[in-house]
């Protein structure tokens, strides 16, 4: 009689050595597109994470902006001048919108720095009123520490709009000049020498996104505070 004996055969060592081969694989592919996965996924998230900073802090100085003001200061001679001076790298004015207490006036400067690669930063400080109120010219400030609102830029333009002069301004048919200059775009603009603010204030820019403007309007002087001055001297 012949028994008919079922024996069970385990894997050899070349069938284990293959399984294990073929699972790192598995895992090593696994864990790839995990890391890729988990690197775009942070690096979306941080990027969302600067733009809605970026936009908020954006809107802040835009506010700044809208709020610039004709305030009057006094100059070595003791006299009142308007208080802006402005150029390519940017300006300082005062707004009545603080960034930092929306409620408050503060001085406020909009600026260009360069990087070592070349490229530039376009950044805001003030100096608040709550403070330190703001008397003379040359009155030494403190501003707070830069807000970069936006960086790596390849190019970047700050232009003022104005009169060149008060006896252009406010000529007259009494007036010597015959043919008073219209307000116009200057790449400079001191109201501390013109005894004029600007009425428009324009940055531009180029980033990676494309291509932003900045314009702003003056807004008008506030009866005891902010004074304006019409004499031709």
């Amino acid at each position: 009689m012949k028994h008919n004996i079922n024996t069970s055969r385990g894997f050899t060592l070349v069938e284990m050595l293959v399984s294990m081969v073929l699972l790192s694989m598995v895992l090593l592919i696994a864990s790839s597109a995990y890391s890729m996965f988990s690197d775009r996924w942070s690096g979306r998230l941080g990027h969302f994470n600067k733009t809605v900073v970026q936009a908020k802090q954006l809107i802040l100085v835009q506010e700044a902006l809208k709020s610039i003001v004709s305030y009057a200061v006094t100059n070595d001679k003791e006299q009142a001048k308007f208080y802006f001076e402005g150029n390519r790298n940017g300006f300082v004015a005062v707004t009545l919108r603080s960034v930092f207490s929306p409620e408050s006036a503060a001085v406020m400067r909009l600026q260009v720095t360069q990087n070592d690669d070349f490229t530039y930063n376009l950044s805001y400080q003030e100096s608040a009123m709550t403070d330190q109120l703001l008397i003379t010219a040359k009155q030494s400030l403190n501003f707070s520490k830069p807000i970069i609102l936006f960086d790596n830029l390849t190019e970047i333009d700050f232009q003022y709009f104005g009169w060149p002069s008060t006896q252009d301004k406010y000529w007259t048919i009494d007036s010597a000049i015959l043919r008073p200059e219209p307000p116009t775009w200057f790449n400079e603009y001191n109201s501390l020498a013109l005894n004029l603010q600007p009425e428009k204030i324009t940055v531009t820019f180029t980033t990676e996104q494309g291509y932003y403007s900045l314009q702003t309007k003056l807004t008008s002087s506030v009866p005891g505070v902010l004074t304006s001055y019409t004499d031709l001297d």
